[in-house]
């Protein structure tokens, strides 16, 4: 919490900047290899309600559904052997909006794209069958679940879980992108 005369440290906008960069690149590279394998695309990005339900991308099947995805770019899985599950943010100052469920849960996406823009390691989840795991996962862990406090920005805070990569490894496709 911010002493009395000393400044807040958080930046002003994590979704500005250089992370908006990289994430706006792995997300451009991620669309053209769909394309690239065939799929038909439609590009969510530019909408205001799927940004805010967290759904980048419709992919067209063979047998013309559409299944919505979410794309995420997480420069550490690789590294750590984690895997960063947003569970929830708590808004400091909005007033009968103080507290939500992160992406992790509240998006409708039933693919979970996730690229590590430095070694192009892509996971890809079937999001319903990962929040399954997930809950039985926080289950099994108890009190040893970990988890990273992230400071989103001057106005909000983000909760979430690490998961061990190598507990979900039956649970997506990887691919090199």
């Amino acid at each position: 919490m911010e002493k009395l005369g000393q400044p807040n440290i958080r930046t002003e906008k994590s979704y500005d900047g250089e992370l908006m960069r990289i994430g706006t690149e792995n997300e451009q590279i991620i669309l053209e290899w769909l394309k690239i394998r065939g799929n038909s695309i439609i590009d969510f990005r530019e909408f205001r309600l799927a940004q805010r339900i967290d759904v980048d991308f419709g992919i067209e099947t063979i047998d013309g559904n559409i299944v919505l995805a979410e794309i995420k770019s997480d420069k550490y899985i690789s590294e750590s052997g984690n895997f960063l599950f947003e569970c929830n943010r708590i808004n400091h100052f909005a007033i009968d909006h103080w507290f939500y469920l992160g992406w992790g849960w509240r998006s409708p996406a039933q693919q979970l794209i996730i690229r590590n823009p430095k070694s192009k390691e892509t996971f890809i989840f079937n999001f319903n069958l990962l929040r399954k795991f997930i809950g039985q996962w926080v289950s099994i862990a108890g009190k040893n679940l970990r988890y990273c406090i992230v400071e989103t920005d001057k106005q909000k805070t983000t909760f979430n879980y690490l998961i061990p990569m190598n507990n979900l490894k039956n649970l997506y496709r990887k691919y090199l992108i």
